[in-house]
């Protein structure tokens, strides 16, 4: 299976296709948002390196000096929120059973 086909498999599960198939809803909520971290990671990762390799090149640079180049207090903040954001759509299966009172 290819790497782009993995994906589009691994959102369908995540979007709600996949039955449950464990025995506790406690776990069945650390799998789905297990799931929902692993789908984020995988296409970040490959938007990170895209764009990476795409600026390296337009500046005629090693993509590793990219990496480890200083941020702006901007930048850091705006990570910050990106961090923020990305916690949010993980967890938001649990915020959501929580406030409905059911596990």
């Amino acid at each position: 299976m290819k790497q782009a086909d993995a994906i589009v498999e691994l959102a369908g599960l995540v979007r709600g296709a996949r039955p449950p198939s464990l025995d506790n809803a406690e776990t069945e909520a650390v799998l789905r948002i297990a799931m929902a971290l692993l789908l984020e990671l995988s296409v970040t990762n490959d938007r990170v390196d895209r764009l990476e390799r795409e600026l390296a090149a337009l500046r005629g640079v090693p993509v590793e000096s990219l990496k480890s180049a200083p941020l702006a207090p901007a930048a850091v903040a705006d990570r910050q929120a990106a961090t923020d954001g990305l916690m949010a759509r993980v967890l938001s299966g649990m915020v959501r059973k929580d406030a409905a009172g059911n596990v």
